[in-house]
């Protein structure tokens, strides 16, 4: 059979272009709308546990869970669909806080990468994400916490991986014998990455920023051009946003229609559209009743 697009009658489309699409929902049940294999790469930071924000009644969010267990169940029950999405050289970057309750460190981080393991994802990297110049919370019988941890998931170990897109820049060439130039390629990025974190300043975002530098490596990485970028926990849209600006395809899912609202108006400018009603399909396979499609 044909490729299916999104529309909205399968589910919530907010937006969709020929290469975008933003849905509203809960990420578990509109996950599940998306075909096997589908995806090349998902970078994604969920809410915090017990950092709930207000989206509705009707919507048990991601991070208001009564317990710490429970939170990493849902976010396993994400890794799970996520896990079908995504080609078999597809990657998944996931980006988790920490929380202390009760002078103690809950280890979520951790936590929830084991559960990922257990779904089959393999731990590639544990990136320390250093935020310089933030000052969380002050106590006065353990450090100040400056850091989050970015976990890069992969399904094969023949995952797509482009290093070359990533390497810093090399040191000024070096001459050798007879005047020739020697141009290193230039050095592989540590997993300890300093990206100060963007707190909004415009009374029009009143959503917490995800770092486009901190989106930017693992999509140059991971995703081939003119493949597809997913976020499930989509936000402000600065996961879509960046995927565009490098040539993937994006797809964003949220639980929120303002955050999604926000999302499609960084879009629009980024693309220099009008803010219209109507647009493009987006060209995106989705699983339907009956049958996996393409």
């Amino acid at each position: 059979m044909g490729l299916t697009v999104i529309t909205s009658d399968m589910v919530s489309t907010v937006f969709a272009s020929r290469e975008c699409g933003l849905l509203l929902g809960d990420a578990r049940e509109v996950l599940r709308t998306l075909a096997d294999d589908s995806v090349d790469c998902t970078v994604t930071s969920p809410p915090y546990y017990s950092g709930r924000r207000h989206v509705g009644d009707t919507i048990h969010e991601i991070g208001s869970e009564r317990t710490v267990e429970e939170y990493v169940e849902a976010l396993a029950s994400v890794g799970r669909e996520v896990y079908r999405v995504t080609r078999p050289t597809g990657s998944y970057w996931l980006n988790l806080d920490d929380k202390c309750e009760r002078k103690e460190w809950l280890g979520i981080p951790w936590r929830v990468a084991f559960a990922m393991r257990e779904i089959g994802w393999k731990i590639r990297s544990e990136v320390i994400w250093h935020k310089p110049r933030r000052v969380r919370s002050v106590a006065k019988d353990r450090l100040t916490p400056a850091h989050e941890l970015f976990f890069h998931f992969v399904k094969s170990k023949d995952a797509y991986y482009d290093m070359d897109a990533i390497r810093e820049p090399s040191s000024p060439p070096i001459w050798g014998k007879n005047g020739l130039a020697k141009a290193p390629g230039g050095s592989v990025p540590t997993d300890v990455w300093t990206i100060q974190i963007e707190d909004s300043t415009s009374p029009e975002n009143p959503y917490a920023v995800f770092p486009e530098a901190l989106v930017e490596l693992p999509i140059r990485a991971t995703c081939p051009r003119g493949g597809t970028v997913l976020d499930p926990f989509v936000g402000s849209g600065t996961t879509a946003v960046v995927a565009l600006r490098l040539g993937r395809k994006a797809i964003g899912i949220d639980a929120s229609a303002d955050c999604l609202a926000f999302s499609k108006k960084r879009i629009l400018e980024f693309g220099g559209q009008p803010a219209t009603s109507r647009q493009a399909p987006f060209n995106h396979a989705v699983k339907v009743s009956h049958g996996r499609m393409r």
